[in-house]
């Protein structure tokens, strides 16, 4: 031998590169922080224009909510505008960090998914008291029960992704 130390794994196995997933779960926290981010700014200016809601609308459809369903609302929207402030607290820095500081990346990159999960629970409770309080709007249930759907699937194969990824480091490092 050259004096270096052999590697544990056969060169074909030791050649090969762990796939990183952290970047994949960081980008769906930030473009859900994003989303909400945009979503509560076009309220805002929907609200200083005075656009008006209309009941054929599918986008701004009038719903009348009684003054306790409102503060639920407010509340949900309050704590899902901390969850993304959270998510791109979490998920930037996990980005920015070097690839060798491979447990604080994981660390972080498992915050920002768990602040996702709670943010999409609260928006799934947003819909569930805006669709309550219109039964009638049958579109509306389809595009948010798919949406939800989708949220909920890629939180999984986020989760998924994070825990085969230290399944793969721990079976090299035993190996």
């Amino acid at each position: 031998m050259d004096g270096k130390t052999p590697h544990r794994l056969p060169p074909s196995e030791a050649n090969k590169e762990i796939r990183d997933d952290v970047p994949l779960v960081c980008a769906w926290a930030l473009i859900n922080a994003f989303s909400i981010v945009v979503g509560a700014a076009s309220g805002c200016v929907a609200a200083y224009l005075h656009v008006s809601c209309s009941q054929s609308s599918f986008i701004l459809p009038c719903i009348e909510l009684t003054d306790a369903e409102k503060t639920r609302l407010i509340a949900l929207f309050i704590g899902m505008l901390c969850c993304a402030a959270s998510q791109a607290a979490a998920a930037a820095p996990a980005l920015l960090l070097p690839r060798r500081r491979r447990w604080a990346r994981r660390a972080l990159a498992y915050l920002a998914l768990a602040v996702t999960i709670l943010f999409h629970c609260m928006y799934a409770s947003l819909v569930w008291i805006l669709l309550a309080a219109d039964p009638g709007h049958m579109s509306g249930r389809i595009y948010y029960t798919v949406i939800i759907c989708f949220m909920v699937v890629c939180d999984l194969l986020s989760c998924v992704a994070l825990l085969l990824e230290v399944m793969r480091r721990r079976k090299q490092c035993v190996a």
